[in-house]
């Protein structure tokens, strides 16, 4: 059986949010997963895009066709 449960450290203790429906002296198997926060999520979002920028500027794209001027684009003749 396999469920999830939130849970908050409290004194080096795991407190859940919810209690189990398991019988007492019940063996359990936990795997602990740091929730990440807004505002780790941003400064992953931040270096991401640091890194592509760098990417970019070290290995431009040239796809080597034409290069059309405007009025070309939207000839309408």
């Amino acid at each position: 059986m396999t469920t999830q449960v939130m849970a908050t450290v409290v004194d080096g203790e795991l407190k859940l949010d919810k209690p189990l429906e398991l019988p007492n002296a019940s063996r359990v198997k936990i795997v602990v997963e740091i929730e990440e926060t807004a505002e780790t999520r941003r400064e992953r979002f931040r270096r991401g895009v640091e890194e592509m920028d760098k990417l970019i500027r070290e290995r431009p794209i040239n796809s080597g066709g034409l290069h059309f001027k405007r009025d070309e684009l939207y000839d309408r003749n």
